[in-house]
């Protein structure tokens, strides 16, 4: 079994190293504490990263597009006009 260890430090003049100096002080078991906070930490950041990211990319295409019109309009045969998305809408998506 292969043990890694972590140094941290915290500079007491700041708030939030002094509030976790003082959390992880207490904690009677300190690595799991801290392998729990970050996995969970970074969990709902990528929660949320993906849910947003993927909305603004979707908005910025469409106003690249011009907007997307909530009708229909006919053409004289009566069929639908067609809107195509552009490329640079999936090359968004590749480059998230």
């Amino acid at each position: 079994m292969t043990t890694k260890r972590i140094n941290l430090s915290f500079s007491i003049d700041r708030e939030d190293d002094l509030k976790v100096y003082r959390i992880l002080s207490e904690q009677k078991y300190k690595t799991d504490y801290v392998i729990n906070a970050v996995l969970s930490y970074i969990g709902e950041r990528d929660k949320g990263f993906d849910k947003e990211k993927i909305k603004e990319a979707v908005k910025e295409a469409i106003e690249k597009c011009g907007g997307i019109s909530i009708e229909n309009k006919g053409k004289e045969n009566n069929s639908c006009v067609q809107h195509e998305l552009p490329d640079n809408i999936f090359d968004m998506f590749d480059n998230l």
